[in-house]
């Protein structure tokens, strides 16, 4: 019998529908709460969630059977839909399309949950976008 041993971490990233500033003080706890309340009822390992006004942040842990494009779509699907039917807002809720997704070294998991933790400091200094370039760069392989 052969044994697998893994360990696929991944960071990923992404924006209310037109990086709208819906996640105020009132509305980005619960809609954290119900993420995480998704996460473990459908088996996701969700390790750190965190994000401001216009975008999140997860650190995530997958398992060789989960694909990430069900993953999000699990997350940003299911979490949209428990806000409007909550009536939570007096708008539509929604997740912009598509998000970042990118792969963590096990040796780099707590200095990524820090910089996911550390996100309101982090946009004192730069914006989405700008993080974002940095990720991006970050991940590139030269």
């Amino acid at each position: 019998m052969s044994h697998v041993f893994q360990s696929l971490w991944v960071h990923v990233t992404w924006a209310t529908k037109n990086r709208q500033p819906w996640l105020t003080a009132k509305l980005k706890p619960l809609v954290f709460n119900q993420i995480r309340h998704i996460a473990e009822k459908d088996n996701i390992h969700l390790d750190f969630l965190n994000g401001i006004y216009d975008h999140i942040h997860c650190l995530l842990s997958l398992r060789t059977t989960d694909r990430l494009d069900l993953v999000m779509q699990q997350l940003k699907g299911k979490s949209a839909h428990w806000v409007n039917e909550q009536q939570l807002t007096d708008f539509t809720f929604g997740w912009q399309n598509g998000y970042g997704a990118f792969s963590v070294s096990p040796s780099h998991v707590e200095r990524v949950r820090n910089y996911i933790r550390n996100q309101e400091k982090h946009h004192q200094e730069q914006d989405y976008w700008q993080e974002m370039e940095m990720l991006e760069k970050m991940a590139r392989v030269s």
